[in-house]
């Protein structure tokens, strides 16, 4: 019998890895959270005197698990003693990533051009809102899908869905994931300045549609069309006791089984047919959920009841995973030795200590307001925070 195959999950392949992280809200903290899922070594900057602004209600729930496996160090970064402090830890870090809007790492003496200067082989990951005239202002979510160029079809038939966050989950967080992890992959790579842009990010999500639609005809027909709801075969349908079935047979052979096993022969040549749709509404209502999941038990329909919260949390595993380990329960490899979400600043004085900064040093620096441990005096009011954001 062969030896069990080797997997690297368990013993966290980027545990390599020092990432200084000076990201705040939520696309840029959570990619950093996921490289320390995988082992990474996370030091979270925070600028005094509140830090990242996710830890105040009603978001600290959000913060606890961006935040897990990271250590806090509480910096003023008005001064010229955190700003020291941040370049010692860049010149012995792998990666960099900031996202505050651009000019505004330059301006504290932290950008690029001064980082690499101390360390060559510097990945610095810039995670920029908007590429273009509107570099200069702030955004979130709802303002990078405005301006990518797709936001039209994120609002198709006056219905969108604001139940997660699309430009800043796609745009924010994966698709500069996956930049970075290219980079980092190369092994003969160097230093260099990766800046990745939210809105342009965005645009992954209607790729394919927006490639079919450009080099489309105008007799062609259009992929994509037939799977923006207006065609029978991929919808979601309400059934008769309010709960909802999905159907997405857009092959002909999965389309053609789902009409026979509901005796409607008739719309076999109807796949296409936008009027075909309320007929098809008009079936579903028929019976409750349950009854269609049971019809198309072993067989493939592509037609499945779409699960309710409740009814997940109780049968599969969700209530542990989340409970213990919430990366785990969207497919990432668990790691349960990752610490909680730290404190502000809960970490300064170790890691500044490890720096070879010696005690005196940090009671005075504590002292004046420009770093800050839980336990060691609040910082000072002239430590004041940036108000740039994204």
């Amino acid at each position: 019998m062969p030896g069990e195959l080797w997997n690297d999950e368990q013993e966290h392949p980027v545990r390599h890895l020092r990432v200084i992280d000076m990201t705040v809200m939520l696309p840029a903290p959570y990619l950093t959270r996921l490289l320390a899922q995988y082992g990474a070594d996370v030091v979270k900057i925070e600028n005094l005197p509140s830090g990242d602004p996710l830890r105040q209600p009603p978001y600290h729930k959000v913060f606890e698990v961006l935040n897990q496996g990271k250590r806090s160090v509480a910096l003023n970064l008005r001064s010229k003693e955190g700003v020291s402090v941040v370049r010692q830890l860049a010149s012995e870090a792998d990666i960099f990533v900031e996202n505050l809007r651009e000019g505004v790492m330059d301006g504290f003496g932290l950008g690029y051009a001064e980082l690499s200067e101390e360390n060559p082989d510097l990945i610095y990951c810039s995670l920029r809102g908007f590429r273009g005239k509107n570099a200069v202002h702030s955004g979130h979510d709802l303002n990078f899908i405005a301006v990518s160029g797709c936001g039209e079809w994120f609002l198709e038939n006056g219905n969108p869905n604001y139940s997660t966050l699309y430009g800043d989950m796609i745009g924010g967080t994966f698709v500069p994931l996956i930049q970075l992890l290219f980079h980092v992959a190369n092994p003969d790579r160097r230093g260099m300045q990766l800046v990745s842009y939210i809105d342009e990010n965005f645009r992954a999500l209607y790729l394919p549609r927006v490639y079919e639609l450009f080099r489309a005809g105008p007799h062609q027909t259009l992929a994509f069309q037939q799977m923006n709801g207006s065609r029978p075969h991929s919808r979601f349908y309400r059934c008769r006791d309010g709960l909802w079935i999905s159907l997405n047979a857009i092959q002909k052979k999965h389309w053609d089984l789902f009409c026979t096993v509901v005796d409607r022969e008739a719309w076999k040549e109807r796949m296409d047919d936008p009027t075909l749709v309320s007929e098809v509404e008009k079936l579903f209502a028929d019976a409750p959920a349950t009854y269609w999941e049971a019809l198309s038990a072993n067989r493939e329909l592509c037609l499945f009841r779409v699960i309710p919260w409740d009814e997940h949390l109780i049968s599969t595993t969700a209530a542990p995973q989340l409970s213990t380990d919430p990366l785990s329960w969207c497919g990432f490899a668990p790691n349960l030795s990752l610490c909680p979400a730290p404190n502000l600043g809960t970490d300064t004085f170790s890691v500044m200590h490890s720096l070879g900064i010696d005690h005196k040093q940090i009671a005075e620096w504590m002292q004046a307001g420009h770093i800050y441990q839980p336990d060691g005096g609040k910082p000072s009011e002239a430590a004041k925070p940036p108000t740039d954001g994204q």
